[in-house]
């Protein structure tokens, strides 16, 4: 329902020929990476005025703007969310956005197993900065999000979530 209503505000924004935001429509993306909710400003400011807060897990709809901030809309609400705690499963497309061009990426495609989502687990899965279950962890991904999946051996494979590289555990990927 939140789908069905977030796409008849954008197409009412259209028809109507309110603003329009002015970078690369980067679809929809969930708010991640916060405990309970995130700030939409006003401005792609961390100091601006508050629009709202968007809770964690919720999704908007999403635009280029810089290296900082994302362009927002979010029930008919404009505003500008820090990249940082915006997902769309780590499309290529967003990772180049939010990270350039310069960022290193497996381009071992016949490894690639494609966008995977973490599953079998209660909260979240740890990206470890090597494939061993002693390894740091390099951050927490939550169940239900999706991440850019490489082979790397039976036990664990290689990711890229929200610009990240590191290594999950296989039995965590659906």
């Amino acid at each position: 329902m939140k789908k069905f209503v977030a796409l008849l505000m954008i197409a009412v924004l259209m028809l109507t020929g309110t603003a329009f935001a002015k970078g690369a429509y980067l679809g929809t993306m969930t708010v991640v990476n916060c405990d309970k909710w995130v700030t939409l400003r006003e401005k792609p400011s961390t100091g601006a005025d508050t629009v709202t807060r968007v809770p964690c897990g919720e999704s908007v709809e999403a635009y280029s703007y810089n290296k900082r901030f994302v362009e927002c809309y979010y029930y008919g609400l404009h505003g500008y969310i820090l990249k940082k705690y915006l997902s769309d499963g780590c499309s290529r497309d967003y990772q180049r956005f939010v990270y350039g061009d310069s960022l290193e990426q497996n381009t071992d495609y016949d490894n690639y197993l494609g966008t995977m989502r973490i599953a079998n687990c209660k909260n979240w899965v740890s990206l470890r900065s090597s494939p061993s279950t002693k390894a740091s962890t390099v951050v927490r991904i939550p169940v239900g999000e999706y991440v850019e999946a490489y082979k790397y051996n039976k036990k664990f494979a290689e990711y890229y979530y929200n610009g990240m590289h590191g290594y999950v555990l296989n039995k965590y990927l659906k």
